[in-house]
């Protein structure tokens, strides 16, 4: 939507780690639904964002209210989608170490 951005909630666990750590934070799976449920849940959010990037781990939690993350997002007309990048993999017919 004109004016409105993505939001990419598609850390990983390792990212998360990365983020949690400075601030003396458990990298768990119920902080990390909690540091979503954080920006979804934040009060306009929907006027500012137009889609929600998420990690598939996401895709299986809950926000605060029981309905999952994409639920959440399409009521708030913002639409979700989800990372389908699973890292990088050996190249089948490249040099070693390539990547694809």
């Amino acid at each position: 939507a004109p004016g409105k951005g993505i939001l990419a909630a598609d850390e990983s666990q390792g990212s998360c780690d990365k983020r949690f750590k400075p601030i003396g934070l458990e990298n768990n799976e119920e902080n990390r639904r909690r540091y979503r449920a954080l920006m979804i849940g934040a009060p306009g959010f929907e006027k500012y964002i137009s889609g929600v990037i998420f990690h598939e781990e996401t895709l299986y939690q809950k926000f605060d209210d029981g309905r999952s993350f994409p639920e959440v997002c399409k009521a708030l007309g913002v639409i979700p989608g989800i990372k389908t990048d699973k890292g990088m993999v050996p190249a089948h017919n490249g040099a070693p170490g390539e990547n694809e």
